[in-house]
């Protein structure tokens, strides 16, 4: 369990590298719009928030939610293609430490029990019943 904590504690600080690279000191007007600042913001936190309280399921979601809104940002302009390529970076960092702390899906073992054969009781196999037809 320690080192599925210290794995979170990871994904917690990649997180707040991606919000570094968000709120970076040097923000140009063309390098990232202010709402589209604020979104990704939200969804970092949002990142974060999950992972800091163990649930790697929701900040797995929550991560996708941020990768999607980073594509439709990217896309229409809202932020320069470097501040784009540092915030991916960032984004694929949390993703490798989610994966890693992902438990490993039990796989279910089959246990076969075999059937015992019926034994065959003398007089009820009418094949071999020697014409008596009572």
């Amino acid at each position: 369990m320690r080192t599925l904590s210290a794995r979170l504690v990871a994904v917690g600080a990649a997180c707040l590298l991606g919000v570094a690279a968000l709120t970076g000191c040097t923000q140009t007007a063309s390098d990232l719009s202010a709402s589209t600042a604020s979104t990704l913001q939200a969804s970092v936190r949002a990142v974060t928030a999950a992972s800091a309280a163990g649930d790697v399921a929701a900040a797995s979601t929550a991560l996708d939610q941020l990768q999607a809104q980073l594509l439709d940002a990217s896309a229409s302009g809202q932020l320069s293609a470097d501040r784009s390529t540092r915030i991916q970076a960032s984004i694929d960092l949390v993703r490798a430490d989610l994966v890693a702390a992902t438990p490993p899906t039990p796989v279910p073992t089959v246990t076969v029990t075999p059937t015992p054969s019926p034994t065959p009781t003398k007089g009820t196999d009418r094949k071999h019943d020697k014409g008596n037809n009572d």
